[in-house]
């Protein structure tokens, strides 16, 4: 007889080791890392397709795409928002967009109700994301000045980054008593977070997009050759 447990996975491209995940019902979750940067085959689909298998199931059996929308790398967030889109127009799969901030804190077995996560640093901004538990989780994200940062600071907050966290950010953290973690994701704390935050949160495919803190430098460059060609 066939299984019709419900067959959910999970795609994280935003860091810099990418990831896949899939699980079956109520059985555990299967995560598989999903190698980024080759240009001479696709990784990411065979990766999908050996999670699904190990949780005894078959690609056209998906039915909840839970994948990671940003802020991280341009190249990796447009390749799983197009790998979501693609197999949610063949299996009709729902597609559950999660703020990789989301999968941060759930990927921090120790996480509080409140967190802030600061990413995509550059020049004097970067983009803040508040994570929170009270009573359901919540992420709010914005772009903001570096130097706002430490308004956001609360008490019992801990705030999650990568190394490349400016000096004044880490003093004010010392200031305000506020833990600093190394910021990480995967699909595994992805699946976690969709799942807790509700499938109910499914967006149309069609509008599925990377989250961009600025415009892309690549799409600053193509306008500006277009404008020159005009």
């Amino acid at each position: 007889m066939p299984d019709n447990k419900p067959l959910a996975i999970s795609i994280e491209l935003s860091q810099q080791s990418g990831s896949v995940a899939a699980i079956r019902g109520g059985g555990d979750i299967v995560e598989t890392s999903a190698i980024q940067g080759d240009r001479d085959r696709d990784t990411v689909m065979p990766a999908i397709e050996r999670a699904v298998l190990k949780v005894g199931g078959t690609p056209d059996e998906v039915n909840t795409i839970f994948v990671s929308i940003g802020p991280g790398s341009f190249t990796g967030l447009r390749v799983a928002t197009a790998t979501a889109k693609m197999i949610s127009f063949v299996t009709g799969a729902i597609v559950v967009s999660v703020e990789t901030a989301l999968g941060v804190v759930f990927a921090d077995s120790d996480h509080v109700s409140r967190s802030i996560v600061v990413s995509a640093i550059k020049k004097n901004t970067c983009w803040l994301s508040i994570v929170t538990n009270d009573p359901t989780w919540c992420c709010e994200g914005r772009l903001v000045n570096i130097s706002d940062v430490p308004t956001y600071m609360e008490q019992n907050t801990v705030l999650y980054s990568d190394s490349f966290l400016p000096d004044e950010i880490t003093k004010a953290c010392e200031e305000f008593q506020v833990s600093r973690r190394e910021m990480q994701s995967s699909a595994r704390s992805i699946l976690e977070a969709g799942k807790v935050c509700g499938i109910e949160n499914n967006i149309d495919p069609i509008e599925l997009l990377p989250l961009y803190p600025r415009e892309p430098e690549a799409v600053r460059k193509w306008k500006e050759v277009r404008s020159r060609r005009r």
